[in-house]
């Protein structure tokens, strides 16, 4: 729109961003600070949860890897990184991180039976792959129609009842 009125508004004449698309633009740039904020969050409330400050590291080790793979696929398919895209950023980092938390706490527990560190770690990841498998795509089917849609028609008259 910055382009077209430059381009086509007569001098003296401007433009001004209201509502929905006003909102965007005030929060447009601050992805980065959101995502961080989000991390540090998942980060202090798994500090919480285990009463440690050690533990909730593995757990979001998964994080990084799981925001690059969104980045990647923004960047493969085209898309934008609009208000849907950081709102599913944030989603990810929580899926992430509950997925680490299911690993983490069955390897926590063979740990404590007296397993080495490389084996508890190996037993959680495959004792709690099919619930990190079955909440992921319970997920990635919950936000499909989200991805897919393409709003209401405007070529047509609304209905009157």
């Amino acid at each position: 729109m910055a382009e077209v009125s430059e381009k086509t508004l007569p001098s003296g004449y401007n433009y001004e961003w209201t509502g929905t698309a006003y909102q965007e633009v005030a929060a447009s740039g601050q992805t980065g600070a959101i995502l961080g904020l989000a991390v540090l969050f998942a980060f202090l409330f798994l500090v919480g949860l285990y009463e440690s400050w050690m533990i909730p590291v593995p757990v979001l080790l998964s994080v990084p890897v799981g925001v690059l793979g969104a980045f990647v696929g923004i960047l493969l398919w085209g898309l934008s990184l609009d208000l849907y895209a950081q709102i599913g950023l944030v989603v990810l980092i929580a899926m992430a991180a509950k997925n680490g938390i299911l690993i983490v706490e069955f390897a926590k527990g063979q740990r404590e039976r007296g397993k080495d560190i490389r084996e508890a770690a190996v037993l959680g990841a495959q004792m709690r792959f099919r619930a990190v498998m079955m909440t992921s795509f319970a997920f990635i089917l919950g936000v499909y129609p989200l991805v897919v849609a393409q709003g209401g028609r405007r070529d047509q008259p609304a209905r009157r009842r």
